[in-house]
């Protein structure tokens, strides 16, 4: 009897082992949503900050910051999304993102590509420049967005 409530205690250790580890992975993936989600926000605040220059025909110098803020988040996409971050109920990642991963890799490149380029345009001084590729920006974003992101 003694060796069978020895067993019976190792594998309850066991299963409050795997209980615990499970619970840590549920907790991780929700943080690792949060900050996807925050840095996302935070990409749609300069996407609207900018559109306030523009539109205000303001300094083309004053979208720098809010340019590079895009091409920063833009560079961390890839890390924010890592496998097994597709469940829970706050997330509206599509589960394509971890089928299509060489694809939406390449769309994260894209974005910080177009948002460096908006920052070089920005620096340039020229409104115009900055008007053109402020397009490109927002295409990069609607194009990940659609093929990768839930509507909601």
């Amino acid at each position: 009897m003694l060796k069978t409530t020895k067993k019976g205690l190792l594998h309850g250790a066991v299963i409050a082992v795997l209980l615990c580890g499970a619970g840590a992975v549920a907790m991780a993936q929700g943080e690792i949503i949060k900050e996807r989600q925050a840095a996302m926000k935070a990409n749609g605040g300069a996407m609207k900050a900018i559109k306030a220059i523009v539109e205000a025909n303001g300094s083309a110098a004053d979208v720098a910051a809010p340019a590079q803020k895009i091409a920063d988040t833009a560079a961390k996409i890839p890390d924010l999304f890592p496998k097994g971050s597709d469940t829970g109920a706050d997330t509206a990642a599509k589960p394509e993102i971890w089928t299509n991963w060489a694809d939406f890799q390449s769309k994260a490149g894209d974005l910080k590509t177009q948002a460096d380029l908006l920052v070089a345009a920005a620096q340039s001084g020229d409104l115009a420049t900055v008007k053109a590729q402020f397009e490109k920006v927002g295409g990069a974003c609607g194009a990940c967005h659609k093929a990768y992101k839930v509507a909601k």
